[in-house]
């Protein structure tokens, strides 16, 4: 299955989760791993969406510092 995050596609396997895309993105980009906890992530309405929440085909995130 294919997400978003920061307009940048991942793809992720069936029943992954929000913390899952986020390590991918994570690792991609090269960035401390580390700082995953610290991250808020949105949805493309806006709210807020639990890193332990299940992911959906062609869902957009993006996340902000804490």
């Amino acid at each position: 299955m294919t997400v978003s995050i920061n307009q940048q596609e991942i793809e992720m396997f069936e029943g992954a989760l929000v913390k899952h895309a986020l390590l991918r993105y994570f690792v991609q980009n090269k960035f401390d791993k580390s700082n995953i906890k610290e991250v808020v992530v949105l949805d493309k309405y806006g709210h807020v969406v639990d890193h332990d929440a299940p992911l959906s085909e062609n869902q957009q995130l993006s996340i902000e510092e804490a």
